[in-house]
């Protein structure tokens, strides 16, 4: 249905709308005695064209027909002339038939958006006759459809968000689909995108799919160039980006946003605001869509977690320049957008596939060889494990049923294995990789399987640290280059000068690969993401054990750290000796602490029920628990209650989403360290060095610091406490009150802010503002009412207190109702309500009666 649109706003939309799409604009236009509202040029080869446009709000029957024909035919011997009739109210029966005689183009609002909207060639690459439309075509074939399983229920997925596509109720206008690595988030938004695409061709639906991958991302984006991005790849370059905007908050599209998680790793805190600015932006321009992850990538305490240190800098207490201020009023807007982008969607979890829905896709993907079926059905019964009714393995999870039937020919022909064996995440992949490695000897025999699986390790190692989905051709033969440089060397003394093509041909066709969609260059990647993780993990294992830590920075995955745990022990057990033997000597062997980061979920994993958090760190770091000097990500030391640590050394070193709640690190030393989202929950600290610290939105709620030395605290240090239910964001002065009134040794500090992140504090604050007028008040009102209302016992307490030490007075004969301040207590009142600024004759008032 066409909006609703004024004789004012009509014009102006139908003006925006063609100057959007090439045409110059202007109106209204006299000519030969008539006027028409709007006439759009555009310059086709060397001639003009000229459209002569009449747009009206009212239903055009035939009178109406016949005024506006009146005007138009003035204009039909105008070079390049193309006359047009716009009524979003539409026409009576008849009108258009005549007004095409007279080669007058009629159209709704509606219909002229379409016909700018110029999708058929996305269509055609998504339903057609390319390469990327037969891979859907053949996924929705065989597609097994998953459930939701979660708080809102249980449903079939597809049609669940098929119905939720056509919903219009706003508070539901995005999705959030949470599941764990393999269990068909992808393959679900390709089937989405193919499906409601062919809705949307037929007219059933209104919306068309936009899918974005977002792992394609390892930098922050906005929203043009997250748009930008999907039209080139997807045969819609020709249309302007500000149109596709206007598609958008006019409801005709629908984003499928798939891998946050896989884009996220890349990013800090910071960078992933900016993301999701650009997705709350999209959200608040009418856009539905539906955003996917691993859990706990995408949460409400990250989306909240917003700039309310910038505030309290800038914004508190204090006059601020223009400048500023502009900053500040622009981080509200972005908070304003993501919290409407929070509330305005809902999370859904996606699950594996039961046993039977596994049995029955692959029976349905191998109807034909029943012999396969058998094979592949057996070896996923291996892995099946089942608690609380629900499939916590393996089996489930789709892309391991895709890795297997690729491989379906090589299991038939050693299907010896013991049926009774219980396997692995590590053993399914090694078991798949092994046969794909297999497959290559057999299709060529230029490369041993041991060459071919090294260059793929380091190719995998390779797009981590380069954070590239894809490597060109150029990348390509640089790893090829690193790998077989001796190899290469010594065909060349034998006269072979093509050795690397050769390799690059070989290498390029490898089965574990795939060409990537992107069209500009040719360019390679793994088939499957958790393929390039279980490779990178094995590398680095080997190369721990080796002795020779891989010195490259590598992000440190979920999945790696999945497939770690479950390598055979006699591996872990080797890897756990040599990063313990190389520990003290990390500042020669670069990367060991990455190591660290990689086997120390395994450990706990595998060991949890015989040794402590503290008796596992000294298995692998030494009984000094030295983590100084080194960087961490990702570890939870806070695995069990009351963990205690004390005297961990970290000085020097660099620690990201580090989970310290509950530990005891009494004595520690954290001096010259960063800490950035880390946890420091009913942490004890007591005695503890965090001088020099730079700390950033690290949790420390309950934190016990008596006798902590915070000396030197770095200027852009923040934290993030929580006071009741609200969860405030320190900054480096707000924290230093905070630590200071709990007994840290900190620098010099304005005693107002060792009080007022107290919940009682405002009571007092409030009095004071209203007192700082010098007029009498009602003592009452001032007890009792307002913020008063929380602690009435304090707010008395306090009016009593000032009016002992002569800073309130009582005003005679009002029996002790009125009250206002004293010529000596105007002043105090005033420093504290606006100079953030506690006077020496209150400080015994909040000791006493704030914590």
């Amino acid at each position: 249905m066409d909006q609703t649109f004024t004789a004012i706003t009509l014009p102006e939309a139908v003006r925006w709308l063609f100057e959007t799409n090439g045409y110059d604009v202007a109106g209204p236009v006299e000519f030969d005695g008539a006027a028409v509202d709007l006439v759009a040029t555009q310059l086709s080869g060397f001639s003009e064209q000229n459209v002569y446009i009449e747009a009206t709000i009212q239903h055009v029957d035939g009178a109406k027909y016949e005024e506006l024909l009146a005007k138009l035919t003035r204009f039909r011997t105008r070079l390049g002339a193309q006359r047009m009739i716009i009524s979003p109210a539409g026409f009576a029966a008849g009108v258009k038939e005549s007004a095409g005689a007279e080669g007058i183009l009629t159209f709704t609002y509606n219909e002229l958006f379409a016909n700018f909207e110029r999708v058929q060639p996305y269509l055609s690459y998504i339903l057609g006759d390319s390469r990327q439309a037969k891979t859907l075509q053949a996924l929705d074939e065989v597609y097994e459809e998953p459930n939701f399983d979660d708080k809102y229920g249980n449903q079939w997925a597809t049609k669940h968000l098929t119905d939720w596509l056509h919903d219009e109720d706003k508070d539901r206008s995005w999705l959030i689909i949470v599941g764990e690595y393999g269990t068909g988030k992808t393959a679900l938004t390709e089937v989405l995108q193919k499906r409601w695409a062919e809705l949307y061709q037929k007219g059933d639906s209104p919306r068309l799919p936009f899918r974005i991958e977002l792992r394609d991302f390892a930098k922050q984006f906005d929203s043009r160039g997250l748009l930008h991005h999907f039209l080139d790849r997807n045969e819609l370059a020709h249309l302007p980006v500000s149109f596709v905007e206007s598609m958008i908050s006019n409801g005709r599209v629908v984003l499928l946003l798939d891998g946050y998680d896989e884009m996220a790793q890349y990013l800090n805190v910071r960078e992933r605001r900016a993301c999701l600015e650009a997705l709350a932006d999209l959200a608040s321009n009418g856009a539905k869509g539906i955003l996917t992850s691993r859990p706990n990538y995408f949460t409400e305490a990250e989306e909240l977690r917003v700039f309310e240190v910038l505030y309290q800098k800038l914004g508190s207490h204090r006059q601020i320049n223009v400048l500023d201020r502009a900053v500040v009023e622009q981080e509200r807007e972005v908070d304003s957008l993501l919290e409407r982008f929070v509330l305005n969607r809902v999370e859904r979890s996606l699950r594996d596939l039961t046993y039977e829905q596994t049995i029955e896709l692959v029976r349905r993907r191998l109807k034909d060889d029943p012999e396969g079926a058998s094979v592949v059905t057996g070896l996923l019964s291996k892995v099946f494990r089942n608690e609380e009714d629900r499939n916590v393995s393996l089996s489930g999870k789709p892309v391991i049923i895709t890795y297997l039937l690729d491989v379906v020919e090589e299991l038939k022909k050693d299907d010896a294995g013991d049926p009774e064996q219980k396997m692995s995440e590590w053993d399914i992949y090694n078991l798949i990789v092994h046969k794909l490695m297999l497959r290559d000897w057999a299709r060529t025999s230029t490369l041993f399987p041991t060459e071919r699986l090294l260059f793929l390790q380091k190719l995998a190692l390779y797009t981590s640290t380069s954070q590239q989905k894809s490597v060109n051709e150029s990348s390509f033969r640089e790893v090829i280059r690193t790998v077989f440089e001796s190899k290469m060397t010594k065909k060349r003394v034998e006269g072979v000068t093509d050795a690397e093509d050769s390799l690059f041909d070989d290498l390029r066709s490898s089965t574990t690969l795939t060409r990537s969609t992107d069209k500009v260059t040719a360019q390679w990647q793994f088939s499957h993401n958790s393929l390039r993780e279980y490779l990178l993990a094995g590398y680095l294992i080997d190369c721990l054990v080796d002795g020779r830590p891989e010195p490259r920075s590598v992000p440190v995955t979920d999945t790696m750290i999945t497939f770690v745990n479950s390598m055979p022990q006699d591996k872990l057990q080797e890897a756990y000796t040599q990063l313990s033997a190389l520990w003290p000597s990390r500042k020669m062997h670069k990367g060991i602490d990455q190591m660290l980061i990689l086997l120390w979920g395994a450990k706990r994993h595998n060991e949890r029920k015989n040794r402590s958090v503290p008796e596992s760190l000294t298995d692998l770091v030494g009984d000094s628990l030295d983590l100084s000097n080194c960087t961490l990500s990702g570890i939870n030391f806070s695995a069990e209650d009351n963990v205690t640590l004390r005297g961990l050394n970290a000085s020097s070193s660099i620690m990201t989403d580090t989970d310290f709640s509950r530990t005891d690190l009494t004595g520690s030393n954290f001096s010259d360290s960063a800490i950035d989202a880390c946890v420091l929950t009913n942490a004890d600290v007591t005695g503890a060095d965090f001088s020099n610290l730079l700390m950033l939105d690290t949790e420390i709620t309950g934190l016990v610091c008596t006798g902590a030395n915070f000396t030197n605290l770095t200027k852009d240090s923040t934290a993030l406490l929580k006071v009741g239910k609200d969860l405030h964001v320190l900054d480096a002065t707000r924290l230093r009150g905070y630590l200071k009134r709990r007994g840290a040794i900190t620098d010099p500090v304005n005693p107002y802010f060792m009080y007022c992140l107290d919940q009682n504090f405002d009571i007092c604050e409030k009095i004071c503002r209203v007192l700082l007028d010098g007029a009498w008040h009602q003592r009452l009102g001032l007890e009792q009412r307002g913020a008063s209302e929380r602690n009435v016992k304090l707010a008395k307490k306090f009016v009593q207190f000032l009016i002992s030490i002569g800073h309130v007075q009582i005003k005679n004969g009002t029996g002790g109702k009125l009250i206002g301040t004293t010529q000596s207590g105007r002043p105090v009142v005033a420093r504290l309500s606006e100079n953030a600024h506690i006077d020496e004759t209150l400080l015994p008032f909040f000791e006493e009666n704030l914590r």
